[in-house]
């Protein structure tokens, strides 16, 4: 009895100590749990873990009996036979020394039994337990991309320059690798890209001071998704000041990888005279318009735009609603921490494509973008000089048609989500983007078309993502879901079982039980097998882990039941 009200506290309790364990360092292989799409039986676990000294959750081994023990009663409270494989398992991998499936199947084990969690608010936070372990998943990703920079490689001199990839009428971009001896020299600008693993971006600045402060402050929006910003004594106060008003931009897979930003001297590069001269300052062309100094944000390099790549080759079905979901994440991380893009179109749009199958999809450019913490995603429109954002063959119809005035406002919530239809055209149909004049596209006028315009999307393409599609480009941005909503909608088609996708029994969804055991078994699938390692005959891509991942990083259980009653029009 005493044992059964002691496991009752520590799991009430349970969050503080969870915090406070340091998983091993060590990540030990746990084998695959094959999650076949859309409602397929569960495949058999096979164990492969062989268990290092140490014993549960990096401590002594003389203690492993004890955590066993606690680990055995607490998840014996799951019933099913999945569940109970699940649980056998985890315990081998926790007693192996790898705490990271205990963060997310320990709460869930328990909200799939009965008994302890038995409310809506608990079973919500079995989710937070879930969000928290992907979440420490993906900080560690991040952390490793990134670490390797710091104060001293924060300047031009420290890169090696190879050819020019993309130049617009803002910024040019050039592949570079960092120096590994300072007497290296500086520019290659005749060997492959491909020998760069990184892209350096200087912006064109023609109107703000050669000082950091100014360059930072007219050029932020550039800034956004940066990882690191290195300042210098004199920018302390004024970084301050900025970050009571402007929004950073936390990592997230489907946003662009900028490691660091920096102001430094405009250089003379090879080729720069003849490519970009208006954009040199007077020491480098006399007839130059451009200041001495400017911005350079230095990102990984990706292999081609979204537009370059659908003209080259038509993405397979199945691959454009995996691209095509990825860019609605990326829109939903956005809007979570109160930015809106406002310049999304598929040049914008980055891809890499080092995986086989499915390339990896991030935005990039946010010059345009609107990360006010005082406005939010409702921006003051007193009059027609407000920069609206960027394309606007592609803004939504309530940020093209808005009229300003003195309490005039523009909401920006689902603005991107409405450009994110459009550019669904282009992956999932032959005619292009219906809002471009030509190549394809019909010039619908955002401001005045009418849904029964928009063309009608391939037959191969399924019933659910064309509904999606064409509701996304809704007119009436209050009958338009949220990308969030629709990110979970097709998050669902790909992994839900199809029984959630088809007719409901009785009009009733599924239960909250059965929602958290189907999260259960997508993050024992993330966390707990080793993608670096995993067979060639491994079910799932590195693509499609990243994308579970990034749905169970904000998975909820009340936008996934909104999902589901969208799908279902409940």
């Amino acid at each position: 009895m005493s044992l059964r009200i002691f496991i009752t506290r520590f799991v009430q309790h349970g969050r503080i100590l969870f915090r406070s364990f340091r998983p091993h360092q060590e990540v030990v292989g746990f084998g695959k749990a094959n999650i076949l799409p859309q409602g397929a039986k569960f495949e058999a676990i096979k164990a492969n873990a062989h268990p290092p000294s140490s014993g549960v959750l990096g401590l002594p081994s003389h203690l492993s009996s004890a955590r066993k023990l606690f680990v055995d009663n607490v998840l014996k409270r799951v019933t099913n036979s999945l569940a109970t494989e699940l649980r056998r398992k985890t315990t081998n991998q926790l007693l192996s020394g790898n705490s990271t499936p205990f963060f997310a199947l320990i709460g869930v084990s328990l909200a799939s039994g009965t008994g302890i969690l038995t409310k809506e608010d608990e079973l919500d936070g079995v989710c937070w337990e879930i969000r928290e372990a992907v979440n420490k998943m993906h900080k560690n990703m991040f952390q490793a991309e990134t670490e390797m920079f710091d104060q001293n490689t924060a300047n031009f001199e420290k890169l090696e320059i190879g050819p020019k990839i993309a130049k617009g009428s803002n910024a040019v971009v050039y592949a570079a690798r960092l120096k590994d001896n300072p007497n290296t020299e500086t520019f290659h600008v005749s060997e492959p890209v491909a020998a760069f693993p990184y892209a350096v971006k200087m912006m064109f600045n023609y109107d703000a001071e050669s000082n950091a402060s100014s360059i930072l402050r007219s050029m932020y929006c550039e800034t956004v998704p940066a990882r690191v910003h290195f300042s210098t004594p004199e920018l302390v106060e004024w970084e301050k000041n900025m970050e009571e008003h402007m929004v950073a931009l936390p990592p997230h897979p489907n946003i662009v990888a900028m490691h660091c930003v920096f102001a430094d001297w405009v250089p003379s590069i090879p080729g720069a005279l003849s490519d970009y001269p208006d954009a040199l300052p007077s020491r480098l062309n006399p007839e130059g318009s451009g200041r001495n100094m400017s911005l350079f944000l230095l990102m990984k390099r990706y292999d081609c735009s979204l537009k370059d790549y659908i003209a080259e080759k038509k993405p397979e079905i199945r691959d454009a609603i995996l691209l095509f979901t990825q860019l609605l994440e990326a829109v939903a991380h956005m809007n979570k921490f109160g930015i809106a893009h406002r310049d999304l179109k598929s040049d914008n749009v980055l891809l890499d494509l080092s995986e086989a199958a499915c390339p990896m999809l991030a935005v990039t450019d946010f010059g345009c973008c609107l990360a006010d913490k005082s406005v939010g995603l409702s921006m003051p429109f007193r009059t027609l000089d407000t920069n609206r954002g960027g394309n606007a063959a592609l803004m939504a119809p309530e940020v093209a048609s808005a009229t300003p005035g003195l309490f005039s406002y523009i909401d920006y919530s689902k603005s991107d989500a409405w450009t994110v239809g459009t550019i669904a055209y282009e992956l999932l149909s032959d005619e292009g983007n219906p809002f471009y004049r030509g190549a394809g596209g019909r010039g619908l006028r955002n401001t005045s078309y009418e849904e029964a315009d928009l063309p009608q999307l391939g037959e191969e393409v399924p019933a659910l993502i064309v509904r999606l599609v064409r509701s996304l480009l809704a007119r009436n941005p209050n009958q338009r879901p949220s990308a969030e909503v629709a990110a979970t909608v097709c998050q669902l088609f790909l992994w839900a079982p199809t029984s959630w996708l088809g007719p409901l029994q009785n009009n009733v969804l599924p239960s909250s039980s059965e929602i958290l055991q189907w999260l259960l078994c997508l993050t024992t699938k993330v966390l707990c097998e080793n993608r670096t390692y995993a067979s060639a005959g491994s079910r799932r891509t590195a693509t499609e882990y990243q994308l579970i991942a990034c749905f169970l990083h904000r998975a909820k259980l009340s936008v996934i039941r909104q999902a589901l009653s969208w799908i279902h029009q409940l």
